[in-house]
């Protein structure tokens, strides 16, 4: 499309161009804790399609059967020129030249994702860590283009930072830099010996949940149930006020280390709790961080919207 005026002195009229939204479409899955999250956009960022399915069995093969079941519902009923173009995922592990190097979260029986959905839908295939997901897209679409370094703390099913430094995403050696939920700290057992473990062991929001669930007994706990034990249980307050205080501690660290202009919290349990971002956040602001924090709002579609 072209569109505008000339200048008086003559000489080409501006062009106004955009992407054709009906040229085709493309799909993104994140596997979470409990359910599988998958958006199809078409080639402007337009959403299609958002979804969110409990995953019944956590296993690699049935997830697998779940992605295809998602694109080819779509597919039947796509009226776009070219259809499918890509298929993106969001990895909760360490992602490097497109290949899954560690995901402690789900086992993946030595398959290759992008191998094996390349050839069944014949397109390209995008692997990459859902922390820096969530970086570009704040770098993207959440900040001026004036911030230069900014950085996402990811708090999932473990920990992870997203690192944008000079504009550009910064993955480290092998896709290793950010994974801060790895780190390292004490665990003072009720024995009274103290034991080294992961950060995201004690306050991720697996682990918080798996804490909640232990302490009342429950074999299930969706997000309305977690809010509502809060406002009600002094137990639960207890355990989720003691992981805000872990989570804001590593935070801290991390924030030291990489000195970004501005840092973005991105998690679903801040979201349907915003108490508990509050307490992190006042955290860093006593211990002495300045600089601009934020929580991303809408954080479960931030890392399908980043696609490509």
């Amino acid at each position: 499309m072209r569109q505008g005026e000339s200048t008086s002195s003559g000489g080409r009229k501006p062009h106004l161009v955009r992407l054709n939204r009906n040229y085709g479409y493309v799909a993104s899955f994140n596997i979470g804790t409990s359910y599988m999250a998958s958006m199809f956009n078409y080639l402007n960022g337009e959403i299609i399609q958002y979804n969110r399915k409990p995953i019944e069995k956590f296993d690699i093969l049935n997830i697998m059967q779940m992605i295809k079941e998602e694109i080819k519902k779509l597919q039947q009923v796509d009226s776009t020129q070219h259809g499918l173009l890509a298929i993106t995922f969001s990895i909760h592990g360490i992602v490097f030249n497109n290949k899954i190097i560690d995901s402690p979260f789900l086992a993946l029986q030595g398959i290759d994702l992008e191998e094996y959905f390349s050839k069944e839908f014949n397109v390209p295939v995008v692997l990459e860590n859902e922390a820096n997901l969530s970086a570009v897209f704040e770098q993207d679409f959440g900040t001026n283009q004036e911030t230069r370094d900014l950085i996402t703390i990811s708090i999932h099913r473990g920990i992870g930072v997203g690192i944008i430094a000079g504009h550009n995403l910064y993955r480290g050696y092998r896709g290793m830099a950010g994974e801060i939920g790895r780190s390292l700290m004490t665990n003072d057992l009720d024995s009274g010996s103290r034991q080294l473990v992961k950060v995201e062991s004690l306050c991720s929001e697996d682990a918080i949940i798996r804490q909640v669930m232990n302490a009342k007994n429950l074999t299930k706990l969706t997000s309305e149930d977690l809010v509502k034990l809060y406002r009600e249980d002094d137990q639960v307050k207890q355990i989720l006020n003691h992981a805000a205080q872990l989570i804001a501690e590593v935070s801290y660290n991390a924030i030291v280390s990489y000195g970004p202009e501005k840092i973005y919290f991105n998690s679903t349990l801040f979201e349907d709790l915003p108490v508990m971002y509050e307490m992190v956040r006042d955290r860093l602001v006593e211990l002495g961080i300045f600089s601009p924090i934020q929580m991303i709002k809408g954080s479960r579609m931030t890392v399908l919207t980043r696609p490509i």
